[in-house]
């Protein structure tokens, strides 16, 4: 089974007769009209208004922004003189956008341009000095950061003590002093009210742009949308229509790289959205500063050769791929990691190994917190003591506060709250792992829970249509501050279950409605497969988006999922051969049937040990509950367990302490020949003569002692004094009544189940169980 990821919130009910007029006015589903109100629509101009998000007028003009006149009037005395001009720009896909933005910007006024990318390896993030010397050398006279350069003061003050001006372009948190610049424009200047939106770097180059060109430059419109979509800024505001604008450029498909780039990705450029920029797009320029060199972006988004462009197109999706690849291959071994004993038991997690592709550690981090809800960092080394990794934080914990204090434990360091890059010594991680420890503690992250997810509405699976897929894209730019709608679907009946892809990775659900199926897909969540198969009917709740699927000239609704939920109790197939003390830490009810075992645990479990007596006697609604060892009985377990509420989760370890192996139950002839066997020796030495009686019988001592157990119970055999004699007169009675074998019978039907059975049997057992008993009441 598996937990939830978010905590699910449901929005505040809205005025009805508003709905309505909206729905009517703007033909809309009342699902999407519903949500247009829930975010701060309060009538139908302004819904219109949303849906329609092309007003110019919501756009800041460039002089809001802070040194936009010196930048404007240093750029254009380079251009006028013909001075050498480079735009430094990152190595992101908002950096590689700006750069192509801006070394367009000006070739197109004659300019004597030319940009550098700084490689993520050799020259780190943001203004290298050794590079500045470097293009300095070259001739540069004028250098124009874009999506960088307000912490690069060592750089910039080695340009300003060669004569060269530098015009800073960014938008990123400033350091304690700002470095010497020609020119800082940047949304958030100290002392300066913008009365924009949350610009990304090519939203701050799109303004110079604008500035230099003295007109609106639409055609740059395709760049700022993918620029800001990659670096995820609140799409609210003036954001909003740059991004709408943008993306109904793309459909134009006049720039030849990125058109080749889409129809390589698979992007409907005609029906271009935010998920086809934030997931297709964006992620294979950010491929390129991970595994390859970013100019090759900046050449695809800038070239007028079709030729060019298909070519560096196909190279842009094959690093991507390698990038795929990489992520994969490391993702699997890092999770092997999270899931040791000492990891489980952390709050956070620091992950190390060897050789591992450091331009790919912080989507592997990524991954981990999506998979564990716990704050990350993934290191690596190329074989030497040093270590480079990438972190990322969960909700509520602060990962850049956790580590500055620490910064003696670190050779660099820098970031944000939920994010970072760090490097460090080899000797320093175990401290580096306290630290972290100690500042969850210190922040109560085990008191925070999940992240919260906004649900917008519920549908049923036969309110799910293509119809209102396309009206749900009319909310469209989807990001910060108008998040892709959720809908959760309430216990859908689920048809199948499969997983996706090579490696099974990827996982598809099947749930029935009256117009058909409808299917929800899941990438990187294969691992669930086996747990919706097993969970009983009605279950579980999803949590899913609703996207327009392509395929094959055919469009289709396809339900990519956020989250579920699980009525049920969690089931947990640990079954073990042995049993260890960390099998014990875990916090939990602790049933064990066998006394010897229940007293060596008592004690050294982090919970309660109880009997089953015990447990008959005790409410574990919303608690753990272990199943230590293997009960006597079906009957039993069904008796133990299901007399309490539900548990919020269910370990089964089910060790086989009396195990009978392959044992079965003699059948009659067994049990015949014996009988004949001691009415002829009527007394027998016991137990000494068991290897000899069980020889003559050709059946092991163990079955042989069961069978005079059971002769024993039936009054056949009396005991006394060391022998074993035969009763010739017994009272008639059947043996499969008698109390050892029907405990025998009973042990070997719960070994064959408990024991024996693969997960989904196990599993489906369980929950037929609980929902005899604990689903009826939920």
């Amino acid at each position: 089974m598996a937990k939830s990821h978010y905590q699910w919130q449901y929005p505040d009910a809205v005025d009805p007769a508003l709905v309505k007029q909206i729905q009517q006015a703007d033909e809309l589903p009342a699902a999407v009209a519903n949500i247009l109100v829930q975010r701060g629509c309060q009538s139908v101009e302004e819904a219109e208004a949303f849906l329609h998000p092309d007003d110019l007028t919501t756009i800041v003009k460039p002089d809001a922004l802070h040194d936009m006149d010196k930048a404007v009037t240093r750029i254009e005395q380079a251009v006028e003189t013909g001075e050498k001009i480079t735009v430094y720009g990152d190595y992101d896909a908002d950096g590689i956008t700006s750069t192509s933005l801006m070394y367009e910007t000006l070739l197109t006024l004659g300019a004597n341009a030319d940009y550098y990318i700084p490689d993520r390896f050799q020259d780190g993030y943001g203004p290298n000095p050794t590079v500045y010397q470097r293009l300095i050398d070259d001739g540069t006279k004028l250098i124009v950061t874009v999506d960088n350069g307000v912490a690069g003061l060592e750089a910039l003050t080695l340009a300003h003590e060669r004569g060269v001006d530098v015009v800073v372009t960014d938008h990123h948190q400033f350091a304690d002093q700002l470095p010497p610049a020609a020119a800082i424009v940047h949304p958030q200047y100290p002392g300066v009210d913008y009365p924009g939106g949350d610009l990304s770097g090519v939203g701050v180059a799109f303004k110079v742009a604008w500035a230099l060109l003295e007109e609106f430059p639409e055609e740059l419109l395709d760049l700022v949308a993918i620029g800001e979509i990659a670096d995820v800024v609140s799409v609210a505001g003036e954001n909003r229509t740059l991004i709408s604008l943008g993306l109904q450029k793309m459909q134009q498909k006049q720039r030849l790289g990125l058109h080749a780039l889409a129809q390589l990705s698979g992007v409907d450029e005609d029906n271009v959205t935010t998920e086809d920029i934030g997931f297709q797009i964006a992620p294979r320029l950010n491929a390129l500063g991970r595994v390859a060199n970013a100019n090759d972006g900046v050449r695809l988004l800038t070239t007028l050769n079709p030729a060019e462009a298909q070519s560096l197109a196909e190279k842009v999706d094959h690093d991507n791929q390698q990038r795929r690849q990489l992520v994969d291959q490391i993702t699997t071994q890092a999770t092997q990691q999270a899931q040791s004993e000492a990891n489980c038991q952390r709050q956070t997690l620091l992950i190390c190994g060897h050789g591992w592709h450091q331009g790919v550690l912080g989507i592997v981090a990524s991954r981990l917190v999506e998979a564990t809800g716990k704050p990350t960092i993934v290191a690596s080394t190329d074989g030497g003591q040093l270590y480079k990794g990438s972190g990322r934080s969960s909700a509520g914990f602060n990962l850049f506060q956790a580590l500055d204090g620490h910064r003696d434990l670190m050779t660099a360091f820098g970031g944000h709250s939920q994010a970072c890059g760090l490097s460090f010594q080899q000797d320093a991680g175990d401290k580096l792992q306290s630290a972290l420890e100690e500042a969850a503690a210190n922040q109560h992250l085990a008191d925070k829970g999940p992240a919260k997810l906004m649900i917008s509405g519920q549908l049923s699976p036969e309110e799910i249509n293509l119809l209102l897929a396309k009206q749900i894209r009319r909310l469209d730019p989807f990001g910060p501050g108008n998040e892709t709608p959720v809908f959760e679907i309430k216990q859908p009946q689920i048809t199948s279950v499969s997983t996706m892809g090579k490696e099974g990775n990827h996982l598809r659900v099947n749930i029935a409605g009256n117009s058909g199926r409808q299917t929800i897909v899941a990438f990187n969540q294969g691992q669930l497969a086996p747990v919706l198969t097993a969970a009983p009917a009605g279950s579980v709740n999803f949590a899913v988006t609703l996207n327009i699927n392509q395929w094959k000239g055919k469009q289709s609704v396809q339900l990519m999922l956020k989250d579920l939920q699980f009525t049920a109790a969690e089931v947990v197939d640990s079954r073990t051969s042995y049993l260890t003390p960390a099998m014990f830490s875990e916090e939990s009810n602790y049933i064990i049937y066998g006394e010897q075992l229940r007293e060596n645990v008592a004690g050294n479990a982090n919970g309660k040990v109880l009997s089953p007596e015990e447990a008959r006697q005790t409410d574990f609604a919303g608690q753990n509950v272990t199943i230590v060892d293997c009960p006597p009985s079906l009957g039993e377990l069904a008796a133990d367990m299901m007399s309490s509420q539900q548990p919020a989760k269910l370990r089964l370890l089910l060790w086989p302490q009396q195990s009978h192996g392959r044992a079965e139950v003699p059948d009659r002839q067994h049990f015949a020949a014996l009988y004949r066997l001691l009415k002829n020796h009527r007394q027998i030495t016991w137990p000494a003569g068991i290897k000899q009686l069980a020889a003559e019988l050709t059946i092991a001592p163990a079955t042989l002692k069961f069978m005079i157990q059971v002769f024993y119970d039936g009054g056949f055999v009396t005991i006394k004094d060391g022998l074993l004699s035969f009763n010739p007169s017994p009272d008639k009675v059947a043996l499969s009544s008698l109390p050892t074998y029907q405990r025998r019978l009973a042990r070997l039907q719960a070994e064959k189940l408990l024991l024996k059975s693969d997960q989904r049997r196990l599993t489906n057992w369980v929950y037929e169980q609980l929902t005899n008993t604990w689903i009826k009441g939920v």
